[in-house]
């Protein structure tokens, strides 16, 4: 279980039978942050992989939709509606990695965020590897933060949001407090 999911299912309350948009969904299995979600929670998804053999061991190993293409271009419009209740998806992670540079913000920008709501995000900024992803990870923050996302754990590699539209922090706070804790060496 990767700590995304962990987050994700703590801040849901072990929700069963949730859905999610995996943009970059990497290997099926390993580092994956829907593994967990699917097999053992139920959960449905696409999975958004670039990398063909990756998305190849999904359609294989997993039950739930991998699309292979690139996560930059995809007309989200077409595959949203098939997985959104109300418009409303529990969960989106965006980790595409950085080629081409910047690919996160991009891919979180092709995402409709003005159409669809999502109640957890994690979004892999990558500050940690370098300072030049600061500019990166300071616009996301922009982004979710005007369209009412709370940042609730700031990482140095990545940022995990809630929906402030729908959180109270009677749901999220532990985690904040947690974070907080934690960074007070």
């Amino acid at each position: 279980m990767t700590h995304q999911s962990d987050f994700v299912l703590s801040i849901l309350g072990n929700k069963k039978n949730g859905v999610y948009l995996e943009v970059g969904a990497g290997d099926y299995k390993d580092m994956s942050n829907s593994y967990l979600l699917e097999k053992e929670y139920g959960w449905s998804g696409i999975g958004i992989e670039i990398d063909s053999a990756l998305c190849k061991d999904h359609a294989i190993n997993r039950s739930n939709l991998c699309i292979n293409k690139d996560a930059l271009t995809i007309n989200y419009h077409e595959y949203l509606p098939s997985i959104a209740i109300n418009k409303r998806i529990d969960y989106l992670q965006i980790d595409i990695d950085d080629d081409p540079k910047y690919a996160n913000l991009l891919g979180l920008i092709n995402v409709p965020l003005n159409e669809y709501r999502f109640n957890v995000i994690t979004f892999e900024h990558d500050l940690v590897r370098s300072y030049k992803f600061k500019d990166m990870r300071d616009a996301q923050r922009e982004i979710l933060d005007s369209l009412g996302y709370v940042l609730v754990v700031p990482g140095i590699a990545e940022d995990w949001w809630v929906d402030g539209r729908v959180m109270g922090y009677e749901k999220y706070g532990w985690a904040f407090e947690a974070y907080q804790k934690a960074m007070a060496f």
